[in-house]
């Protein structure tokens, strides 16, 4: 008897540790802040502030984890990087933006638009930029996905101070958070 209660605190256990692992590797913090972006010569800054919505529990208890995520990435409109809302995808956050006239076509007067997609690690601080782009420019340029590997680097807080978690519910049936 001593040794089936003694294995099922043991399985018990086990089963909370991987349950407890299989969530995100790093829920409690998510990028916030002027990160720099550089892609060969290209530099620019990314301002990066997310937006968490509680989409979990009752909440009855106030959330302590950034949940629900985007990132809000803003880029100099000056500089060739792109910005846009950034989504979780497998541990990848992502964005893809539209260029009308991203793409110069050989005869320097016309352009042709082009989808840019950037997907980044915050863990690794890198990512890629994928330029995509159908046949254009009259048949002279066919189509294509052009890929180029950038790093991020933070650089500093926000501009304006945000204040994230914890959020404090109200107990009770409104059920607002703030």
């Amino acid at each position: 008897m001593r040794i089936t209660r003694t294995l099922a605190v043991v399985a018990t256990a086990l089963a909370t540790a991987a349950l407890g692992s299989a969530g995100p590797a790093r829920a409690d913090q998510v990028m916030e802040g002027v990160y720099g972006y550089t892609q060969g010569d290209v530099v620019a800054d990314w301002v990066i502030y997310p937006s968490c919505v509680p989409t979990v529990g009752d909440l009855r208890v106030n959330l302590e984890l950034p949940v629900a995520c985007r990132l809000h990435v803003a880029a100099n409109p000056s500089t060739k990087v792109a910005g846009g809302d950034a989504r979780l995808t497998n541990g990848v956050w992502t964005f893809s933006t539209n260029k009308k006239d991203g793409l110069t076509c050989p005869d320097g007067a016309t352009t042709a638009p082009i989808v840019e997609t950037y997907e980044f690690d915050d863990r690794t601080m890198s990512g890629t930029r994928s330029v995509s782009f159908s046949d254009v420019c009259d048949g002279q340029v066919a189509a294509n996905i052009l890929t180029y590997p950038f790093t991020l680097a933070y650089k500093g807080p926000l501009p304006i101070p945000v204040d994230r978690y914890p959020l404090y519910c109200e107990p009770g049936g409104l059920k607002r958070c703030f």
